[in-house]
C-alpha cells in the first residue's frame, strides 16, 4: 500500500515537471511573434502557419480516432474552429500591437467569458462567489486600461478580444467533452489554419525567408505542439483544478522571457492590474474545484 502511495505520489511530482515545462514552451509564443513581427511577418500569417503546421502533427493521430465526433452535433465542432481561430489570430495579433505582458494578460480574462456564456450555452450557473470573485477581474482590467498610453488602445481591445475567444472556447470544448481530445485539437488547429487563408491571401503574405521559416517551426511546433503533448500526458497524473493553477505560470514567464529574448518592458500598468486578474482567476479555479468537491446532498 506505502509503495503504491509513493508510485502515486512520483507521478504527481512528473506530471508537475511536465506541466512547469509546458507552461514555460507556451510562454515562448511571446518573444517569438515578436521576432517574427520585427521580421515584418504579419500577424494573421503568423496564426495562419502556426495553427496549419500544428494542426498537421496532430492530424496522423487523430484520424483512428475521428468516430468520436459522431458523439455531438457538427454545430459544437464548427464552434470549437470558429472560437480557437478567434483566440489564436487574437492574441497573436495583439502581440504585434502591443507588449507581449498585456496580450497574455488580456487573455487570461476569459473566466469573464465563460461565466456569462455558460448559463446560456450549458445551463450551468456559476455561484454569487464566483462572480465576487470576477469582480476582481474587471477591477484589473480597468488598471491596465486607465494606465496605458493611450496608442497602446487598440492592442488591448484586440487583447481583450483574445480573452473573449479563449473563454468562448472553453464554454465549446465543454460541449466536446465526448470527443477524443486529439481529435478536438487537430481539428481546432488544422481547420483554424484553413480559415485563415483567405485573410492572409488579403491582409497577409505566404511568402517567408528561410530565418522566418526557423521562427515559424520553432513557434508552431516547439511552442504550440510540444506543450499540448506535455499538457495531456500530465492531466493523467495531475488534477485539472492544479494543472490550470500550475499553467498560470505562463503569464509569468511570458513578459520574462520577452523582455530577456527582446528586450521589451512590461508597462508599469500590467505590473499592478495583471496580478489582480491573476488572483481573480486563481480564486475563480479554486472556487470551482471546491464546487466540484463538495459532496452532494443527500438524496440528491
Amino acid at each position: 500500500m506505502a509503495r503504491g502511495t509513493e508510485a502515486a505520489a512520483r507521478q504527481a511530482w512528473v506530471g508537475v515537471a511536465a506541466l512547469i515545462l509546458c507552461a514555460t514552451l507556451w510562454s515562448l509564443n511571446g518573444p517569438l511573434i515578436k521576432l517574427l513581427d520585427r521580421e515584418q511577418v504579419p500577424g494573421i500569417t503568423i496564426a495562419c502557419y502556426r495553427s496549419l503546421l500544428g494542426g498537421l502533427v496532430f492530424l496522423p493521430f487523430a484520424l483512428p480516432r475521428r468516430k468520436t465526433v459522431g458523439k455531438v452535433h457538427p454545430a459544437w465542432l464548427i464552434g470549437g474552429v470558429l472560437t480557437f481561430t478567434l483566440m489564436t489570430a487574437s492574441f497573436v495579433i495583439a502581440n504585434t500591437m502591443t507588449e507581449a505582458a498585456n496580450a497574455i494578460i488580456l487573455q487570461y480574462t476569459s473566466p469573464i467569458w465563460v461565466f456569462l456564456l455558460a448559463p446560456v450555452l450549458l445551463k450551468e450557473r456559476p455561484g454569487r462567489s464566483e462572480g465576487m470573485v470576477l469582480v476582481l477581474a474587471l477591477v484589473g482590467i480597468g488598471v491596465i486600461f486607465a494606465g496605458n498610453p493611450s496608442g497602446n488602445l487598440p492592442g488591448l481591445l484586440v487583447g481583450l478580444l483574445a480573452g473573449f475567444g479563449y473563454g468562448t472556447l472553453t464554454v465549446v470544448l465543454r460541449g466536446l467533452r465526448a470527443v477524443s481530445p486529439v481529435v478536438v485539437t487537430a481539428s481546432n488547429a488544422f481547420g483554424s489554419g484553413l480559415l485563415l487563408v483567405v485573410p492572409v491571401a488579403v491582409w497577409g503574405s505566404f511568402m517567408l525567408t528561410q530565418y522566418q521559416w526557423g521562427l515559424m517551426l520553432l513557434l508552431a511546433l516547439v511552442q504550440f505542439t510540444l506543450p499540448y503533448v506535455l499538457f495531456s500526458w500530465a492531466l493523467q497524473r495531475v488534477e485539472a483544478h492544479r494543472a490550470a493553477l500550475i499553467l498560470l505560470l505562463e503569464t509569468v514567464l511570458n513578459p520574462i522571457l520577452t523582455y530577456l529574448l527582446v528586450g521589451e518592458r512590461p508597462p508599469v500598468a500590467t505590473l499592478i492590474g495583471g496580478p489582480i486578474i491573476l488572483a481573480s482567476v486563481a480564486g475563480w479555479l479554486l472556487l470551482a474545484w471546491r464546487r466540484q468537491a463538495r459532496p452532494p446532498a443527500p438524496g440528491a
